[in-house]
């Protein structure tokens, strides 16, 4: 018996395929499915496994055992080497090169304490005064500002690219599509949404945006779909909304949308509803624990967490958490978990490398600077990360990139801003292929 790790018979179906080597090609001529769909398919699988790479996959179904080590797959690594067998082997190579190199390597060694030592006996002063420890360098980074301030944006990424969309800035609600390319540190337009909205949010299925309702003016909202091809640059629409909502959370969860709760001007939905792109159809789902708006929404393995939010008795700190396969089988969709550290609406979260970062927001005092938090899933416990140089304030968009947590725009004391911040959330650590 292998652990399906939360996976679906289908996840596992294709995550064997990809074990074998298959491309998302072959993957989809075999299982008579779209590559778009195989896609989608491999995305929520890395996302429930932890994984960023085909390679990492193919290792978790060895060691999960759905494919045994023996069988006759060739595992083709970035360095395109065999992986040793074991540790001994990994350090004791047939050749015994460190033998030959070893001695050299220890020489270069002493040689290089030597000099240090002598450079430091010669300017004993130093040594007496040169104690402290070097400050570490900070996560933050200051990146390119935006075109101009806007808060309230729907905002996702596509290809190593962060599209933010509509908002608003001074009351003007915008139609505005901002992209920008991490790899330039650049800025450009695309073409504008065909409804100005504000308080919306965006989500990626497949290879195209997805942005639901919003806001339109003051406490009206709208129920239009409106659909992003960014291959293209260009809109499409689908189906409208059950009903009109801004201020919704909203999740994309394997190749559909899952929206909870919102403000539809006058009353606060306790709903979720789900899309389905290929029907082009909303369904209701079942209800939430109570109605609720302004919270925050971001898929980790194979639920949903929402978090915070507000309705007619105020803010609020709960974080819970949503299985949209429990439905099916009439069990309990919804699980409590470790409450904020602060009650906090209108706030942005994002998944990245197995954990929650939520950043932005106000809490029941009006305080627009709260911190940039994370979820440890392990420890069911909240924590705060290292403080932003800058405040950074509310209905901000908030965006995963590569390693990073990318902050834009949002609202600080009434007024929209134009800073763009990126948090350093993970390293990665280049290790050099050793050949025999």
């Amino acid at each position: 018996m292998f652990e399906d790790n939360g996976l679906s018979e289908r996840e596992l179906e294709i995550l064997k395929l990809v074990a074998t080597g298959a491309s998302n090609k072959e993957i989809a001529t075999r299982l008579v499915i779209s590559p778009n769909t195989v896609k989608v398919h491999m995305r929520n699988i890395f996302s429930k496994i932890n994984v960023v790479s085909r390679t990492e996959a193919t290792l978790h179904a060895i060691r999960i055992g759905l494919i045994k080590p023996d069988s006759s797959i060739q595992l083709e690594l970035e360095s395109q080497q065999p992986l040793p067998h074991s540790i001994e082997e990994l350090f004791m190579p047939a050749k015994s090169w460190w033998r030959r190199y070893l001695p050299i390597g220890i020489a270069l060694i002493t040689i290089i304490v030597l000099i240090f030592l002598w450079i430091k006996l010669a300017n004993p002063s130093e040594m007496q005064t040169n104690t402290a420890l070097p400050t570490p360098e900070s996560r933050w980074i200051v990146l390119k500002t935006m075109p101009e301030g806007r808060s309230g944006m729907a905002g996702t990424a596509y290809e190593g690219i962060a599209y933010l969309i509509g908002g608003e800035k001074n009351g003007i609600i915008s139609n505005s599509v901002l992209a920008y390319d991490v790899r330039g540190d650049v800025w450009e337009q695309r073409s504008t949404k065909p409804t100005a909205v504000t308080n919306a949010s965006a989500a990626l299925l497949g290879e195209k945006i997805y942005v639901p309702g919003g806001f339109v003016g003051p406490n009206q909202a709208t129920d239009v779909l409106e659909i992003y091809d960014p291959r293209t640059d260009s809109w499409g629409k689908g189906s409208s909304m059950p009903v009109a909502l801004g201020g919704y959370a909203l999740a994309p969860f394997e190749g559909r949308l899952f929206l909870f709760g919102g403000w539809d001007g006058t009353n606060y939905s306790a709903f979720v509803y789900m899309y389905d792109p290929n029907l082009d159809v909303w369904t209701k789902r079942s209800e939430m624990k109570a109605p609720a708006a302004f919270g925050s929404a971001a898929v980790l393995g194979s639920k949903i967490y929402l978090v915070g939010g507000k309705n007619a008795q105020g803010v609020f700190d709960q974080a819970q958490v949503y299985y949209p396969n429990r439905l099916e089988n009439a069990e309990n969709t919804w699980e409590s978990r470790a409450n904020l550290p602060d009650k906090r609406e209108g706030g942005n979260m994002v998944s990245l490398a197995g954990g929650l970062y939520l950043a932005g927001g106000k809490d029941d005092n009006k305080n627009d600077s709260l911190p940039l938090i994370k979820y440890d899933e392990t420890k069911d416990v909240w924590e705060e990360v290292e403080t932003s140089r800058a405040p950074l304030g509310d209905r901000l968009s908030l965006i995963a990139l590569d390693t990073r947590i990318h902050v834009f725009g949002g609202n600080i004391n009434g007024q929209a801003q134009n800073a763009h911040t990126a948090y350093q959330a993970i390293y990665t650590v280049l290790i050099p292929a050793i050949t025999r």
